[in-house]
């Protein structure tokens, strides 16, 4: 009967449900890269974002690209109104066509929908999160009682 390992500790499951060791910080606590601060539009972004207090510093660089993008598609979305509404086409010797603006708001979406699903930032992303967080607890509370019970059937 060798080979069966050694059994776990009586505490096993008790430290499975431990707290992470990711320490959150609080939005206070965060410090506001100089870059975030300069620009009004990116400070709006990193105040929303950063409020909720689910973020650590290793979250950083990922939130300023996401300000950076929100920035973005505030300034392209400002470029495009008008005072009879929206452009979406302009003139050129050739023609109409598409204004720039239009590819430069869609690449920001783009670019912030990613990035706010990579943070937990949009609904279905922190949904998604919880998912995985609750399929980690059940794993790690299902495993000890099976190896126990496992053991328990092949006696000692």
């Amino acid at each position: 009967m060798a080979g069966r390992g050694r059994r776990p500790k009586s505490d096993a499951i008790a430290r499975a449900h431990r707290e992470p060791a990711v320490t959150y910080i609080e939005p206070s606590d965060m410090v506001v890269p100089d870059v975030v601060a300069a620009n009004p539009l990116m400070l709006e972004c990193w105040e929303w974002t950063v409020g909720n207090g689910r973020f650590t510093e290793a979250d950083t660089p990922q939130l300023v690209m996401l300000a950076y993008w929100w920035a973005v598609a505030r300034q392209c979305m400002a470029n495009l109104e008008t005072a009879t509404g929206v452009v979406t086409k302009i003139e050129t010797i050739s023609g109409p066509r598409q204004d720039p603006d239009i590819r430069t708001l869609q690449l920001a979406t783009n670019q912030m929908r990613q990035l706010s699903s990579e943070l937990g930032v949009s609904p279905l992303a922190r949904q998604r999160m919880g998912l995985m967080q609750a399929a980690t607890m059940t794993l790690a509370a299902d495993l000890p009682e099976r190896v126990f019970r496992m053991l328990d059937e092949h006696g000692d």
